[in-house]
């Protein structure tokens, strides 16, 4: 996969720009139906994971109050259900389709339907790769997210301040279906590789890829948190047992922290690693409030959610949403709006998440 081919200027929905422009509607052409005859499909991968719920709902009521039906579905972390989900959706007469793949690839088929019967597609948050039938992608700066997680461990280990280790690290990436999660991993090594070669760095379990293009060897399946908490616990008891100090965890979202935390938690340690994250949800703000996880990566889904509806809300208008970077999925640059992730830790849990009203004080351990 190429990486992305230009400039990743992550702004905020209020930067979003639209100009007019000659640009075919779907189903019947730009401005040839009314809000309330416009429908809207939202395919969502699952709701086990408390951030898809989040986005699925924020999407619809977005959508809603611009006048148009929307058919939200959730596809229990099943390829073959979310591909035939996509599909009855499409053939059911969507005009768009807003779809959070599963699999980046097996997704594409459905997508290809979806384009013949003259559906607009969407790929939110993560890519759906190979065909051309990807209209617009809309996620948050892939490579920046693991930046963030690698630095943060950079940072509290005190590397940059000459700290010489050496230190132990456990490397985990996102599930192998997931093409972000490429990009997160590619994020994260850009900014650990250099302390691992040098040694100040290094993994007991010897589960570092060979390259960047090796993410897959330390993938978690589906991104599971009992997934992940079975691959630390096998860790800990093969390679930690022995009274060695762990260090540092990448963990590459919520719910494999979550897992690592448990896996801890079970080994029966006086002390947690360094355990990084992403999504901010609510069990792991309250373990970032305890001390037990260092830190997550947060995208703020409400804007996500936002720039997805008015770019929907610009192509059913007759207009041409302007994107601030192309994304390429191997056969097509893909116009794509990309956002500003947030690191957040115990020292900014309240400022980025309670005082914008991302989550309560309550659910956030207050």
């Amino acid at each position: 996969m190429k990486k992305l081919i230009k400039g990743i200027a992550a702004i905020s929905v209020a930067a979003l720009l639209f100009t007019v422009g000659a640009c075919s509607n779907s189903r019947g052409g730009a401005g040839s139906k009314k809000s309330s005859q416009i429908t809207v499909g939202i395919s969502m991968p699952e709701q086990q994971l408390e951030r898809w719920k989040l986005d699925g709902t924020n999407l619809k009521k977005q959508l809603e109050s611009y006048g148009y039906k929307v058919i939200l579905q959730y596809a229990d972390g099943k390829t073959d259900q979310q591909s035939s989900q996509i599909q009855n959706m499409s053939n059911q007469g969507a005009d768009y389709l807003v779809i959070a793949s599963i699999d980046s690839n097996a997704t594409a088929t459905a997508a290809e339907q979806a384009s013949r019967n003259g559906a607009k597609v969407i790929a939110y948050d993560r890519m759906i790769l190979n065909t051309k039938a990807v209209d617009y992608y809309a996620t948050f700066s892939l490579t920046e997210v693991g930046k963030l997680q690698g630095q943060y461990i950079v940072d509290k280990l005190g590397l940059k301040d000459g700290k010489k280790g050496p230190f132990n690290v456990e490397l985990m990436s996102g599930s192998p279906t997931d093409n972000n999660a490429k990009y997160y991993y590619e994020g994260a090594w850009s900014v650990l590789e250099p302390y691992f070669a040098s040694g100040i760095l290094r993994s007991k379990s010897g589960k570092v890829p060979k390259s960047v293009n090796n993410w897959q060897s330390i993938g978690i399946d589906n991104w599971d948190r009992q997934k992940g908490q079975a691959e630390m616990e096998n860790r800990i008891n093969s390679y930690y047992n022995d009274g060695t100090r762990l260090d540092a965890v990448l963990a590459p979202n919520d719910a494999i922290a979550l897992g690592t935390v448990n896996a801890v938690e079970s080994a029966g340690w006086d002390y947690f690693p360094i355990i990084t994250g992403q999504d901010a949800e609510k069990a792991n703000v309250q373990a970032i409030q305890k001390g037990k996880q260092a830190m997550t990566v947060y995208k703020d889904t409400r804007e996500l959610s936002k720039t997805t509806a008015k770019l929907i809300r610009s192509l059913a208008e007759g207009k041409r949403p302007e994107a601030n970077s192309t994304f390429t999925n191997g056969v097509k640059d893909v116009p794509s709006v990309l956002l500003t992730p947030v690191s957040v830790d115990k020292s900014n849990l309240k400022e980025a998440l309670v005082d914008s009203g991302y989550i309560t004080a309550k659910d956030a351990g207050l």
